[in-house]
């Protein structure tokens, strides 16, 4: 038996936020008259012009982010910083709906960001709780034209890390979209130029401002978060590793002063000693605050392994 336009738009409804439009609806295959007659009987509402819902459902940031897509084409997608949070990267709540449209489309709507691209056919958008968005690694461009430096290589920390985005992946964006003058491709290009060819990914915010540290003084490039099997099938994972000549260096954050985490710490170094590795910490203070110590500490340790020059 044929589902009726209510199921229809019910199967709808449930796979994008509450909200469905005419388009979406008769493509489906529901009668073009289906949305006006189900608000009509009071199943649904209109919450934007063409843009249909339950009535009482609340008006979310995401639901506002995807009625601002519904209502600006097939291209439209979510980008830059709403991107960024909607893709669950950590940044300030107060982030608004922030949509890309196709170049020449005007498009408005209360309280959401609208950005014109000429190249939005060239990288497919993805979707994120039914939400279009603009795939992690097209998003490398986007930010390089709204935020500054530090929060540039936090953000892409963050897309490289929970997202899988590549160098390979990075370095073809950059080819793709600066032959067409983007916006954000200089951050992007400066960023691959500095990180390129290091191996792994810092896991927080402290590792990356002393991995420029080291970038910074002309170290020897470390392996981030390099992985050494332990004692019972465990996995530790060294900050910082110079494989070569087993030099190992943590930094450590606040809640390494826990007395269950020192704990841990030492059996780990101690089990880490007992396979010849040297093992470096410092904690946050001195990592954020007067790093020139540690510096000069690892520099000699290197020395001393052969790990320098």
């Amino acid at each position: 038996m044929p589902a009726s336009g209510r199921q229809i738009v019910t199967a709808l409804l449930q796979s994008q936020q509450d909200l469905v439009t005419p388009a979406q609806a008769k493509a489906a295959g529901a009668h073009s008259t289906t949305l006006p007659r189900l608000a009509k009987e009071g199943f649904l509402e209109t919450v934007e012009p063409g843009v249909y819902g339950p009535p009482g459902v609340p008006y979310t940031w995401e639901r506002r982010l995807l009625a601002a897509n519904l209502r600006a084409g097939p291209l439209a997608r979510t980008s830059h910083l709403g991107a960024l949070r909607l893709l669950g990267v950590e940044t300030y709540e107060a982030v608004p709906p922030e949509i890309s449209v196709a170049s020449k489309r005007t498009f408005h709507q209360e309280g959401v960001i609208v950005h014109q691209s000429r190249d939005l056919q060239y990288v497919p958008s993805v979707l994120v709780d039914g939400i279009p968005c603009t795939p992690p690694r097209r998003l490398a461009v986007d930010l390089g034209a709204v935020l500054g430096e530090t929060a540039y290589t936090t953000a892409m920390r963050a897309l490289r890390r929970d997202h899988g985005v590549t160098w390979k992946q990075l370095g073809a964006i950059l080819e793709l979209h600066s032959k067409r003058g983007r916006n954000g491709c200089g951050a992007l290009r400066r960023h691959l130029e500095r990180y390129a060819g290091v191996q792994g990914i810092p896991d927080s915010t402290l590792e990356q401002l002393f991995l420029d540290d080291l970038l910074d003084a002309g170290f020897p490039v470390p392996v981030c978060q390099y992985e050494v099997p332990g004692p019972g099938g465990l996995t530790y994972r060294i900050d910082f590793a110079y494989p070569g000549v087993l030099v190992a260096v943590e930094v450590d954050g606040p809640h390494h002063r826990l007395d269950p985490v020192r704990a841990r710490d030492r059996r780990r170094d101690a089990f880490l000693r007992s396979l010849g590795w040297e093992v470096l910490r410092f904690d946050k203070e001195v990592v954020s605050y007067a790093p020139g110590g540690a510096l000069l500490l690892v520099r000699r340790t290197l020395e001393a392994r052969g790990g320098w020059g």
